[in-house]
């Protein structure tokens, strides 16, 4: 976990989000950007989530007429991302930033339960049971990784392999192989994102004093694209899902 040396402006007891700071704890990353005594602590990295809630709106329109639940919950999955990311860079707390990865549980855990789904290890009808229980043990785990001060971003790393390699068991179980094109462009969408993030949290690509551009809120607008066309990817399977 951070010090709160490292965060010169906040350790002010006056300043908003002190007494959950106290608490809680801080984040166990520090960002570039500069962390501010207000309420959007990180302005960049907080009002780019708005491209989440953007993606929400726009997977809404795609699917509503969906019969699959499983396609139709891209939307919600996509505005909890959104919620819970912006309410943690605002804050820069820990607490909250366990609920970030909450929300970055609840889609990773969509793409990669619904490739097990299509795989046949978990029945469709069965979906949501594991889908919550997973997202709950994961926030959990989060918990537990944090405090023995263990790199958390980890877990999302090893799911993200996770998706990749189910993706491979099941297309070669597929009957009829799919459509990889924007399961392609998603993944590729993801890595750049992912290089733009790295370099911002390694101090490569980093102007603490810029609250408009930042690497991590370019992750941000980047990851609301990767999923729109991740539900474009999935949506071929409908008549395998719940």
């Amino acid at each position: 976990m951070n010090r709160f040396e490292d965060y010169p402006q906040v350790a002010n007891p006056v300043c908003p989000w002190a007494p959950v700071r106290e608490w809680g704890g801080l984040p166990n990353v520090k960002w570039c950007e500069e962390t501010l005594c207000a309420w959007v602590a990180e302005p960049a990295n907080t009002w780019s989530n708005l491209a989440f809630l953007a993606a929400a709106g726009a997977l809404y329109a795609l699917a509503r007429t969906e019969q699959s639940r499983s396609l139709r919950f891209f939307a919600p999955a996509a505005a909890v991302v959104g919620i819970s990311s912006g309410a943690y860079h605002a804050s820069v707390t820990f607490v909250l930033q366990v609920f970030d990865f909450f929300g970055m549980y609840c889609f990773i855990g969509l793409m990669l339960l619904l490739n097990v789904v299509r795989t046949g290890w978990v029945p469709r009808e069965r979906f949501f049971a594991w889908f919550w229980g997973g997202v709950t043990a994961l926030t959990v785990l989060t918990v537990v990784v944090a405090k023995l001060s263990l790199p958390v971003q980890g877990i999302v790393l090893a799911l993200v392999l996770g998706i990749v390699g189910t993706e491979v068991v099941a297309t070669r179980r597929a009957e009829v192989r799919p459509a990889h094109g924007w399961f392609v462009a998603a993944l590729a969408g993801l890595a750049v994102s992912m290089g733009f993030s790295a370099a911002d949290g390694s101090g490569r690509f980093c102007d603490p004093a810029d609250h408009l551009v930042q690497g991590h809120a370019i992750w941000h607008l980047l990851n609301g694209v990767v999923m729109v066309l991740a539900y474009l990817y999935y949506r071929q399977f409908r008549a395998q899902l719940a």
